[in-house]
């Protein structure tokens, strides 16, 4: 039955099955089309590493020439810090950034620094370990962390992964950074660079860094003016693992700098690289054997870190979830099951 004019149309049962199955049958053609349509390909990839004078830039920096060679894909390397690494990446300001697996663990989970979970993270690749470094003139009457109480330190930048360490170490000391300057020391939240500045020139008691070990900024400050390390005891190491259980008991060892006449005791974590999920698989795995094929290659930047960072030590500390591509590379090699 039908009316003609603006009047709708009524069909009968039978063509209006028709008409919907033909528009049932048109979205079923659109989804399929939609999803099996080829992921877009990459054309740029960024990183943000570290600060200039220590090993992260660097490397970051060698790395992405290596893996724009390999992949044909552009690529940057931006300074940053761990902390704000894995915000950066998390947020898709960035595709990889360097961290430590402690950081990369709190960011996941929205623990410590982080007041919402980063779940657009995933674990690249675990690299060599990174040593919480507290360095004082070797000319200095501070023996001890309690001894900071009132001095002129250097933490490291906000956003740095050694700024919140150096936070958990003095709170294991009932040290905080407001007691500091309540009791006439200063807090100074610059990079390694300047860092090493501000002592050379007299205006600072301590510079802490989680870094490879030996660090080079540190090895400069050895030669000029001479430095000493400040240990972490036991007693004060349990408790600051039982506040951030991510990180680990390691040491400063003798043979790192000249003059060191036995290992330091240490707070510890693990250098890694964390990478988007939305990053494709097949890309993460090139990015992955791409830069273990030319590792030698990253050893003439920083020798003793790259040293360090094995292949079969890629998962190593990773809490987080492994980004599929780079684990397809991992279980081709046995480096995992």
């Amino acid at each position: 039955m039908q009316y003609s004019g603006n009047n709708p149309v009524l069909l009968e049962g039978g063509e209006m099955k028709r008409k919907g199955f033909i528009v049932l049958a048109l979205l079923m053609v659109s989804v399929f089309l939609i999803t099996s349509a080829p992921q877009a390909e990459q054309k740029f990839l960024r990183m943000f590493s570290g600060p200039e004078g220590g090993s992260w830039y660097p490397l970051g920096s060698a790395m992405m020439s290596i893996v724009e060679k390999g992949t044909g894909i552009s690529s940057s390397n931006g300074p940053g810090g761990g902390v704000g690494n894995c915000k950066a990446v998390n947020g898709g300001r960035a595709d990889l950034g360097w961290t430590y697996t402690h950081t990369a663990f709190n960011a996941y989970n929205g623990r410590g620094k982080f007041d919402k979970k980063s779940t657009n993270l995933r674990h690249l690749m675990s690299l060599y370990p990174g040593v919480f470094q507290m360095a004082v003139p070797k000319s200095s009457k501070i023996n001890s962390v309690a001894d900071l109480k009132d001095k002129r330190i250097v933490p490291g930048k906000v956003g740095f992964s050694g700024t919140v360490i150096a936070e958990l170490v003095l709170k294991a000391h009932d040290i905080t950074f407001d007691s500091i300057k309540k009791n006439g020391g200063s807090i100074s939240y610059v990079g390694y660079s300047d860092s090493a500045a501000l002592m050379k020139d007299g205006h600072s008691d301590c510079y802490m860094a989680v870094t490879s070990c030996p660090q080079s900024t540190i090895i400069d400050l050895n030669f000029r003016p001479g430095v000493r390390f400040l240990p972490v005891d036991k007693q004060h190491m349990d408790k600051i693992l039982q506040m951030e259980p991510g990180l680990m008991a390691t040491v400063v060892p003798q043979g790192a700098y000249k003059g060191l006449a036995a290992d330091v005791p240490a707070v510890g974590t693990v250098t890694a690289i964390v990478i988007h999920k939305d990053v494709s698989d097949d890309l993460a795995y090139k990015i992955v054997k791409t830069l273990y094929a030319n590792w030698p290659e990253l050893a003439k930047v920083k020798k003793k870190a790259i040293e360090d960072s094995k292949p079969e030590k890629a998962l190593q500390g990773a809490r987080i979830p492994v980004h599929p591509g780079a684990m397809r590379y991992y279980k081709e090699m046995g480096f995992a099951q």
